[in-house]
């Protein structure tokens, strides 16, 4: 263990199963720890699972030597799925990152504009895809991951 763990203000939010904390990492000339890390130690700290964990806002204060942060602790994977943002879930991989690039969304909206009727329907359902069955098929299947274990 290169960096001490504080955490402050811990608040158990019941609405949410999860507990919120702030966080403050001293690491003596040592570099920022990475997030991963930290995980590991609020896991050990907390007796909690690691993949209910999260941990973000990582701020290094200028001179290093202290670092503030957020971490959240779920009770379980699903209110883990259930209300992290869809953001956070795409940096762990648990669902598909976005497909195409920004350009090509921005040519759709525009031809959009410039069309009436029923051509309009059609390009939008061709731009369409079933994003919230991907999505939501994504998490089933990393929820039954941990249920055959």
């Amino acid at each position: 263990m290169t960096f001490i763990v504080k955490t402050r203000k811990v608040l158990l939010n019941k609405v949410l199963n999860r507990r919120q904390l702030s966080v403050e990492l001293l690491h003596q000339i040592k570099p920022t720890p990475s997030q991963e890390s930290v995980v590991k130690e609020l896991a050990s700290k907390y007796k909690a699972d690691e993949r209910n964990v999260v941990v973000y806002g990582l701020r290094t204060t200028f001179g290093g030597n202290r670092t503030t942060g957020f971490a959240l602790i779920y009770d379980t994977q699903q209110y883990l799925l259930k209300f992290e943002p869809k953001f956070r879930l795409r940096r762990r991989g648990i669902i598909p990152k976005r497909d195409g690039s920004r350009k090509g969304w921005k040519e759709v909206k525009s031809k959009l504009k410039k069309t009436r009727g029923a051509e309009k329907t059609k390009i939008y359902m061709s731009r369409k895809t079933d994003k919230r069955e991907v999505i939501r098929a994504q998490k089933e299947t990393y929820l039954k991951g941990f249920v055959g274990k």
